[in-house]
């Protein structure tokens, strides 16, 4: 198949990595069994380091980075997906060993394309993504250990980020209290309107250094790291548990025993990846009893187009972003 498209590239530099948008063939691109014409892709905050150079994500370079995308399936010899399919593809090293999302048309191993569930339009699935993914998974894990509802509300970092705010608006279809934690006093409103019972200005909330503050919190959902999630660890209830899922204030932390000792608290680590069978189980909750009110969470959501990506990435690298950001492309 001979054709052109537009990609954003990375390339490694003498003075480190620069991106730029390209012409490419398909043959630029690794290999996959499965042809898609990108519809949406979601950028992360792995998306804006491996763009603006911030941080190693990519293991080769030239690389296409964007970590997951919705797309129609142009070609495939792969008899799991025909043409003109409608699917999804994140996690399995996409953007990072594989070429990823932000190319007007992706390659992808059959192993690593999942259909859209039923219950949910490509432009849901889009709206979701890789927060709404990593949510499922820190929720499952919490359900998995015997977290219910009445163990007390669920504290979430970085509110008004795109994980952040998935997290209110699920956890509000599960049932569950949500604590929103915001550097933002402007956000206060539309983090209550997403699903937050109450809304913390970080700054004044971790200002107590004591080793164990009051147990007030079930669980957390950390997206930020740093004194926040120390502050978390020091403020679950018996038995809380603290799922860390980013790093936007840094990797390190400090903490004590005491919240492990005297209230057997527990802290785990989630990747938005999985095995099949737990990411159609995952899947398949967020088209259904998991699924958030979409309409509150599409307020928040910003497209813009390819040519914008690079602009943006150095943006949400500078913490001068909130939401959920799609790339559009033009069969969308």
């Amino acid at each position: 198949m001979s054709q052109t498209f537009r990609a954003l590239r990375v390339h490694q530099t003498p003075s480190g990595t620069s991106a730029r948008i390209e012409s490419l063939g398909l043959d630029a691109l690794t290999a996959g069994d499965v042809l898609i014409r990108t519809r949406w892709a979601g950028i992360n905050y792995k998306d804006s380091l491996a763009v603006t150079g911030k941080a190693k994500v990519l293991s080769g370079y030239p690389r296409v980075p964007g970590i997951e995308l919705v797309g129609v399936v142009q070609a495939s010899a792969s008899p799991e997906f025909a043409v003109g399919s409608d699917v999804i593809v994140h996690g399995f090293q996409t953007g990072i060993d594989f070429d990823g999302s932000l190319s007007e048309l992706v390659r992808a191993p059959a192993g690593h394309v999942m259909p859209i569930p039923p219950g949910l339009t490509p432009r849901d699935a889009a709206l979701l993504g890789v927060p709404a993914f990593t949510v499922a998974l820190a929720l499952d894990r919490f359900e998995a250990a015997g977290l219910v509802p009445a163990a007390g509300a669920i504290a979430v970092s970085g509110a008004s980020g795109a994980v952040g705010m998935a997290a209110l608006a699920i956890l509000r279809r599960a049932g569950y209290e949500a604590v929103a934690l915001s550097r933002r006093a402007d956000w206060v409103e539309p983090l209550m309107r997403l699903g937050a019972s109450e809304v913390l200005l970080v700054d004044a909330a971790v200002d107590d250094r004591r080793p164990l503050e009051r147990g007030r919190f079930g669980a957390a959902i950390d997206n930020v790291g740093g004194s926040v999630l120390s502050w978390l660890l020091r403020s679950l209830s018996d038995h809380g548990q603290l799922a860390s899922v980013g790093n936007a204030s840094g990797i390190a932390f400090s903490t004590n025993v005491l919240p492990f000792i005297l209230r057997q608290v527990t802290m785990f680590g989630i990747v938005a990846n999985a095995a099949w069978p737990v990411r159609r189980r995952l899947w398949g909750r967020l088209a259904s009893d998991w699924k958030p009110d979409l309409s509150a969470l599409d307020a928040h959501v910003r497209e813009i187009g390819l040519d914008d990506v690079p602009a943006h990435c150095e943006a949400q690298v500078a913490g001068r972003s909130a939401g959920r950001t799609l790339v559009r492309f033009d069969t969308a």
